[in-house]
């Protein structure tokens, strides 16, 4: 992973987590554990999925169905 793409991977991590606070009313600590411990987590650290790129909407959305949330 480039240096360049592990700010985005960093930056995409970070607004997740955020974005699962705010739409599950959940404190930091248990987002984070939410985002890193998910198969979509796995998915966004590989660099060819290409998934660091993306907005946090969509990625919320990924883990939202992921974890059988229904929006």
């Amino acid at each position: 992973m480039s240096e360049l793409q592990k700010e985005l991977f960093d930056i995409a991590t970070g607004n997740l987590c955020a974005w699962v606070v705010e739409k599950e009313s959940l404190t930091v600590k248990e987002a984070m554990r939410v985002v890193y411990s998910s198969k979509l987590y796995e998915k966004l650290q590989d660099p060819e999925t290409g998934l660091y790129r993306e907005g946090p909407a969509y990625l919320y959305d990924m883990l939202a169905e992921e974890r059988g949330i229904v929006q």
